[in-house]
């Protein structure tokens, strides 16, 4: 374990052996004076003993990785620590308060003011106002709610210490009520610390989001944000374009969380990526339909035609396996037909031209070399199209003892990329008219 991974468990660790000569030393002055006073903080210190193993037990729990049982890890070990050590010192408030006006009503014991009551309270003043200062220091820098819990408690310590001294000095002066006046003060500084932290370890407990986290993400769907320990742990849902592919999905999810990340360190988020419908992209949603269908692998041209009554008529390709049956292929053209007219209702007619799917590697050779002349003849009925501005590349392929060609052409580049696909089909026809041996044509036209 690295070193700033453990300087919290030392830390908690001293803060434990620090209570028990604290305790002990507090609770022997206490019966020798039989200052109330001091009885109070020798019974606040044993409770802050036991909120500093509280303490020490959950930051060792905190920093276990997370498991099949606890999948967002131990971090609110610290938070329940962090709760019933402010639920213990309400109780110790409690019990001072009740014994304090006891002895106002009442009277009780006389109080010895000695000198070494005054040494053990001024030296419990340094070393809890050291104790506090490095537990809170330690407590910001690992982000620890339970070491910051024990910091609050040490700060609390110190105000009650300043009041029991200034209770055993009114003692000594001949006020001999100063004493349960200092312990009704005691107990009211440690209520207020108490309720204070068990407050907002409660809140954690129950999910509440930290304030402004939720702020930082809304550009989102939906965000929700709770603490765990040290740590953040949220979830959001982002509204995308349907047909956005699970690769670009997958880079979407990244990218927020990355930005996340930056506004909060902490935080460790899920996000989710849902599709949001764009009523008038009708492309769009075809493809959504046929996503959601299933049955088609590849739907392409699709093109939407408005008729003059307002009807939609609708025209695609779609590939399936090439040794399904022809039945078994209808059956998905139907069912695909009905996944559009759900998401369409007001398509009047659809047309699918099925085509089979082409084979994931197709053996093939390069015969460019060997077929010269008809690389060279094509490369001239290219040129001579009056848009082309060279012939590029032409490349011949033998499958199945038929050749494919692959022709690469230079045009103009401010054309429209409509009107650059119009070229590539002239190219194509021109040279399956101009040489009908070639089985297929494939062209690309480039600035």
């Amino acid at each position: 374990m690295n070193r700033l991974g453990r300087r919290p468990e030392l830390v908690a660790l001293g803060s434990v052996a620090i209570g028990v000569t604290l305790v002990t030393a507090k609770l022997v002055v206490g019966l020798l004076t039989g200052s109330l006073g001091i009885l109070s903080e020798a019974a606040h210190s044993f409770l802050d003993l036991a909120a500093s193993g509280f303490t020490l037990v959950a930051v060792r729990t905190s920093r276990k990785p997370a498991d099949t049982e606890h999948p967002y890890g131990h971090g609110r070990t610290e938070n329940l620590a962090a709760f019933a050590e402010g639920i213990l010192l309400l109780i110790t408030a409690a019990f001072i308060a009740f014994e304090a006006v006891h002895r106002l009503v009442s009277g009780g014991a006389t109080v010895n003011p000695a000198g070494y009551a005054f040494a053990l309270l001024i030296g419990t003043l340094l070393v809890e106002a050291g104790r506090a200062a490095v537990l809170r220091r330690v407590g910001r820098l690992a982000s620890s709610d339970a070491l910051l819990a024990d910091a609050t408690n040490r700060l609390s310590d110190v105000l009650a210490t300043v009041g029991v001294l200034a209770g055993l000095l009114g003692v000594r002066m001949g006020l001999s009520w100063a004493d349960s006046v200092a312990a009704l003060l005691v107990a009211g500084i440690v209520a207020r610390a108490a309720g204070l932290l068990a407050w907002r370890s409660g809140d954690i407990l129950i999910d509440r989001a930290p304030a402004g986290a939720e702020k930082q993400l809304r550009e989102v769907r939906s965000v929700r944000v709770r603490r765990s320990g040290p740590t953040l742990i949220g979830d959001a849902s982002i509204a995308t374009g349907r047909m956005l592919s699970v690769e670009a999905a997958s880079a979407l999810a990244k990218d927020v969380k990355a930005k996340a990340r930056t506004a909060l360190p902490t935080l460790d988020l899920a996000v989710a990526v849902e599709g949001q419908a764009q009523q008038g992209d009708l492309v769009e949603r075809v493809h959504a339909a046929a996503a959601r269908n299933g049955g088609v692998r590849d739907l392409h041209n699709v093109t939407v035609e408005r008729e003059a009554d307002g009807s939609l008529h609708l025209t695609m390709h779609a590939k399936l396996p090439g040794d399904q049956t022809l039945a078994a292929a209808s059956r998905t053209s139907r069912n695909l037909e009905q996944s559009i007219r759900t998401e369409l209702p007001e398509v009047a007619r659809i047309d699918i031209h099925l085509e089979p799917m082409e084979p994931e590697v197709v053996p093939g050779e390069d015969v460019t070399g060997r077929r010269t002349q008809l690389a060279t003849r094509m490369r001239e009925i290219v040129e001579s199209h009056p848009e082309v501005v060279r012939c590029l590349d032409v490349e011949l392929s033998d499958r199945h003892h038929r050749i494919y060609a692959h022709v690469v052409a230079e045009v103009a580049g401010e054309i429209s990329l409509e009107h650059a696909h119009e070229i590539e089909s002239q190219l194509e026809e021109m040279i399956r008219r101009g040489i009908p041996e070639v089985h297929e044509v494939v062209t690309r036209v480039t600035a």
